[in-house]
């Protein structure tokens, strides 16, 4: 009976040391929400700041604060020509420490290049910028309509949780097919699609967050 108290005892005291407490402010209907204190059992606290654009015009930032595991303290991009979008979350592990975050710096050509569509035309060319290292192809299917896109992404957006995250998006069907290196993802003429389509697939992954 003591040995069961006092396993009960140090896991509550590991778990007081190694929870946070952290800001949590999760949009909802629009970019802006209420901050409240939430305790974090595990991971860090993070602050996920997502931009998009209209060529090289910002649109809107949307900021979500809450608990973050170690994989989410990550950097992605996505860079359609006409449309972009941009995610950083940082991350930190004190009590209340995502509280800003520091804006980002002026993106910077890599050297690599992708095709982008243009229109119907897609033999056009797109300079990557920063971690962008992988050429994208993406199909989005909705109301039995199909738009296909190409440009510049980041290997994460390509990879792992935050393309099955897109993929699944409730809005519509989402395809993604990456590949890497100078202009792999190939310039054929595509369906035509229109701007709607686009708007759809840029919803979906700025709404890939915590």
């Amino acid at each position: 009976m003591a040995q069961s108290v006092l396993f009960i005892l140090i896991c509550t005291l590991f778990y007081k040391a190694n929870s946070l407490t952290c800001y949590q402010c999760i949009p909802e209907t629009s970019t802006r929400c209420a901050e409240t204190k939430v305790e974090c059992p595990f991971g860090q606290c993070g602050t996920m700041k997502i931009t998009s654009y209209a060529g090289n015009n910002k649109l809107n930032d949307m900021i979500t604060k809450n608990c973050s595991l170690t994989r989410q303290c990550v950097a992605a991009s996505v860079n359609f020509g006409i449309t972009s979008v941009v995610m950083n979350n940082q991350c930190c592990n004190t009590n209340l420490c995502n509280n800003n975050q520091s804006e980002p710096g002026t993106r910077i050509p890599n050297g690599i290049q992708c095709y982008t569509c243009t229109g119907e035309d897609c033999s056009s060319t797109l300079p990557c910028a920063d971690d962008e290292d992988h050429c994208i192809k993406a199909t989005v299917n909705t109301d039995g309509q199909k738009m296909i896109m190409r440009g510049c992404a980041t290997r994460n957006l390509c990879e792992g949780d935050l393309s099955t995250q897109i993929g699944q998006s409730s809005i519509s069907s989402v395809d993604l097919t990456c590949c890497e290196g100078h202009l792999c993802n190939s310039a054929q003429t595509v369906t035509p699609g229109c701007l709607f389509q686009l708007g759809l697939l840029v919803y979906a992954i700025a709404h890939t967050s915590f």
